[in-house]
């Protein structure tokens, strides 16, 4: 399937066309987001897809130059508005939550990884992650710093 969706995208032109540039810290991203009819021969299972979306992005981050190519099925029509702000939104809950976990929870690299404990630590961290953004820390290392040391005030987000 997947084949055949690169193929498609190659050969055909797209029916619509985002481009989206994006600067943050050390970070420059270039976004393009083409919109394509879903192939005819695509496997019956996916017959209520409404288009094929192509998200191409390349860049900077720090020194590292980066260039990445996904490709999308999508129930919505490829007349939508809303594709590329659903791409986005995806990569947003990605930033702010799974990368959040894994590089300042170390999730990743827990040693509980069996039975209950790691289904619940997980729930135990995103709870603490929700108090802290909800508390307006912007930085989490910054609270976790702070907060780590101070009973009191770590307490008092709890009533």
């Amino acid at each position: 399937m997947y084949e055949q969706i690169e193929k498609q995208a190659q050969v055909e032109p797209a029916l619509k066309r985002y481009k989206h540039q994006e600067k943050t810290r050390n970070r420059q991203m270039n976004r393009e987001v083409e919109v394509f009819s879903v192939p005819l021969n695509l496997d019956p299972l996916w017959k209520a897809a409404g288009c094929v979306i192509k998200v191409e992005r390349s860049g900077t981050r720090g020194d590292e130059a980066v260039q990445s190519i996904s490709y999308y099925l999508c129930s919505l029509s490829p007349q939508s508005r809303h594709l590329a702000a659903g791409i986005r939104g995806h990569w947003l809950i990605e930033n702010r939550l799974h990368w959040v976990k894994d590089v300042i929870f170390e999730e990743d690299i827990s040693p509980q990884k069996s039975g209950q404990a790691p289904v619940n630590l997980s729930l135990l961290k995103t709870w603490v992650l929700t108090l802290l953004r909800m508390q307006g820390f912007s930085s989490l290392k910054e609270a976790i710093n702070l907060l780590s040391h101070n009973l009191l005030d770590l307490l008092s987000f709890c009533t």
